[in-house]
């Protein structure tokens, strides 16, 4: 076979096969693990994702991170995939209420329950999501601080309004 050439159609062929076996391998082994996590119960750093109160709407948990001072960062976010524009503001118990202050979680070693830290006018330290509305189709991102756990605590439960909590979930 010297002197001969691999015809390059075969050689993207073969490439392509690879990716696609690649591609449906990962998807078999994540068959039967919940959004989020690994077969063990660990976190894939994925965002985790919970059905609302308000038709349509989803609730998103996106990050947990200790940050400096102690302090501990929640991002999340709300998407409407309904055809319906959905007001948050006048919906369930947040009348026009910053969604932000009426997120919390609770450190479950200890049974303690953390609120959003607000600065000195008492406004929470977050992202203002003070009446908004979710287009259709639409989403909206939003953060919160709050004070640190002990350095022990590896795990939370998280709650957004709206949304069932969302437990032992690994901070970052």
């Amino acid at each position: 076979m010297k002197g001969k050439v691999f015809p390059q159609w075969c050689l993207r062929l073969l490439v392509i096969s690879g990716v696609m076996l690649l591609a449906a391998g990962s998807m078999l082994m994540a068959q039967d693990k919940p959004p989020g996590t690994t077969g063990a119960g660990e976190t894939t750093g994925q965002p985790m994702v919970e059905e609302t109160e308000w038709g349509g709407v989803k609730a998103e948990l996106t990050s947990i991170e200790r940050t400096s001072g102690d302090m501990l960062t929640i991002k999340f976010k709300y998407t409407n995939s309904s055809s319906k524009e959905v007001d948050i503001s006048r919906l369930g118990q947040f009348s026009h209420d910053n969604v932000v202050e009426h997120v919390y979680y609770v450190d479950t070693q200890s049974k303690k329950k953390y609120l959003v830290v607000k600065d000195a006018e008492g406004k929470a330290l977050g992202t203002n999501l003070r009446y908004f509305k979710l287009e259709p189709n639409g989403a909206k991102a939003g953060w919160a601080k709050f004070p640190a756990p002990a350095a022990d605590v590896q795990k939370i439960s998280v709650y957004l309004p709206g949304a069932p909590p969302f437990e032992d979930v690994a901070i970052r």
